[in-house]
C-alpha cells in the first residue's frame, strides 16, 4: 500500500508468483453508475502519504467511520452525466449519487480487510509530505485539488507536514497492524518518484527532496523502535543510479528493469527456501 511506486513493487511481486492483497478487482461497482480509479483496466489504487495510509488502516479496521454527507459534489464528464459525487479519501472515486458512492466505499473496505487479514506481511510506501487537509473534516484528502476533474481547490488547505506528524502517523499504522498481526514482517520504503508539481511557493526540486529526506528520516526512526520493521533501501538504489540509468524520460518515473532489480534485492535479503535461513536477518 501507499504510492505509485507501491503499484510497481505489486507488479514485480506478482510477476515472481508472489500474491498481493488486497486484491482491488473484488471490488463491486457499476462502471454505469461510478468510477473507481483505473479499475476494471488495472488494479491501481494509490495512497501517496502517511495520513492517507493511515486513515486507509483505520477505515479498514472499523476505527474511523465515513460520515454518509462527507463527499464533495463536482462537475465532471461521466457516463451518467456532469455531476459526480467524489471519495475525498481515495484516488479517483466518483458516483453517480451519493448512495452509489456509500455502496462502492463500502465494497472497498471489505475488499481491504479481506486483504488486511489473508496478509502474512506489509509494505508500505511513502511519497510525500506536502498535503492537503479536508476543510470539513480535518482528515487529509487523497490528492491534489482538482486532479483528474475532481474536487478540493475550495475544500482543502495545503499543509506541509513535519517529521513529528508523518513519524506519529507512520508508529499508528506499524502499532495497528501489530496489534493484529503481532509476528508479520512489516517493510518500509520511500518512493523515489519525484514530484510532479508543488503548490509551495518554492522550486518542485527543492520541495520533492526536502519530503523525500523528512520521510526517510522518519523511516530510519520508526525501524529502530519496533522490532520485526525492516527499510527497503529503493529510493537509494534509484537515486544512487543516476537519472539516466534509473528514470523513464520523464525523469520521475522508474525504469520496469530498474524496479526488478530492486525486487531481486528484495528477495536475496528477505525470501529463503524452507529451512534455509535468509541471507539478512533482523
Amino acid at each position: 500500500m501507499g504510492s505509485c511506486f507501491a503499484q510497481e513493487i505489486r507488479r514485480a511481486l506478482t510477476s515472481r508468483h508472489i500474491a498481493c492483497v488486497p486484491s482491488y478487482r473484488n471490488i463491486s461497482f457499476d462502471p454505469t453508475q461510478a468510477i473507481v480509479d483505473e479499475l476494471p483496466r488495472q488494479e491501481h489504487m494509490n495512497f501517496y502519504n502517511t495520513f492517507t495510509v493511515r486513515l486507509q488502516v483505520e477505515q479498514m479496521l472499523g476505527l474511523w467511520d465515513q460520515a454518509d454527507d462527507d463527499w464533495w459534489q463536482v462537475k465532471k464528464r461521466a457516463p451518467w452525466g456532469p455531476i459526480c459525487f467524489q471519495d475525498p479519501y481515495r484516488r479517483g472515486i466518483f458516483a453517480k449519487s451519493p448512495e452509489v458512492l456509500r455502496e462502492v466505499i463500502e465494497s472497498m473496505n471489505r475488499e481491504m480487510r479481506v486483504g488486511f487479514d489473508a496478509a502474512t506481511a506489509f509494505i508500505f510506501t511513502f511519497g510525500m509530505t506536502e498535503v492537503f487537509i479536508n476543510k470539513a473534516s480535518g482528515k487529509v484528502a487523497a490528492q491534489k485539488p482538482l486532479y483528474r476533474g475532481g474536487g478540493g481547490m475550495q475544500e482543502t488547505t495545503l499543509h506541509v507536514s513535519s517529521f513529528q506528524e508523518n513519524y506519529a502517523n507512520v508508529m499508528a499504522t506499524v502499532d495497528m497492524v501489530r496489534r493484529h498481526k503481532p509476528d508479520a514482517p512489516i517493510i518500509l520504503t520511500v518512493s523515489p518518484v519525484a514530484l510532479a508539481r508543488t503548490f509551495q511557493d518554492v522550486d518542485v526540486v527543492t520541495a520533492s527532496t526536502e519530503g523525500k529526506s523528512v520521510l526517510r528520516a522518519v523511516l530510519g526512526q520508526v525501524c529502530r523502535e519496533r522490532d520485526n520493521v525492516h527499510y527497503l533501501p529503493s529510493f537509494e538504489l534509484v537515486t544512487y543510479g543516476g537519472l539516466n540509468r534509473s528514470y523513464r524520460e520523464d525523469l520521475r518515473h522508474v525504469k520496469k528493469s530498474v524496479v526488478d532489480e530492486i525486487v531481486d534485492q528484495f528477495f536475496n535479503a528477505y525470501f529463503a527456501p524452507s529451512g534455509v535461513a535468509p541471507a539478512i536477518q533482523r
